[in-house]
């Protein structure tokens, strides 16, 4: 049995250069970045309804939590897959590309709509920002 090295130099693959071509990562952040402050329209109805049974008729309640949660839901799941591809996006594809730029523009609304909702929630003092 040999107690030779298991990883030979003269073996390794090439690092991965970046892409010229192609924009998947970066259109599908771009596309989740819009997305997600328009699933908010999808989630308003049941955190309504989440708020109407959890909340009780006066004070604070423990439930609380249970209406803000449902009503950021998707815009935080839609978001989080926005942030991603777009970092992954500027990583893999070549700078000035159309994946870089659909990269960056997902990441600069993101960043924008998190900007306009933390104004809100700081505004209100509440996440229900809507109602």
């Amino acid at each position: 049995m040999s107690l030779a090295p298991l990883h030979d130099p003269s073996i390794a693959s090439a690092p991965a250069s970046p892409k010229a071509h192609g924009s998947g990562e970066g259109t599908a952040s771009l596309a989740f970045s819009l997305i997600a402050p328009a699933s908010m329209f999808l989630t308003v109805p049941f955190s309504l309804l989440a708020e109407f049974f959890t909340r009780p008729s006066e004070g604070p309640g423990r439930l609380d939590w249970v209406a803000p949660l449902v009503l950021w839901s998707y815009p935080a799941l839609f978001g989080l897959l926005a942030v991603t591809l777009g970092i992954v996006s500027l990583r893999v594809f070549v700078r000035r590309s159309n994946g870089w730029r659909a990269g960056v523009a997902a990441l600069w609304i993101s960043a924008a709509e998190v900007a306009v909702g933390l104004v809100l929630v700081l505004r209100d003092g509440d996440f229900m920002i809507l109602f």
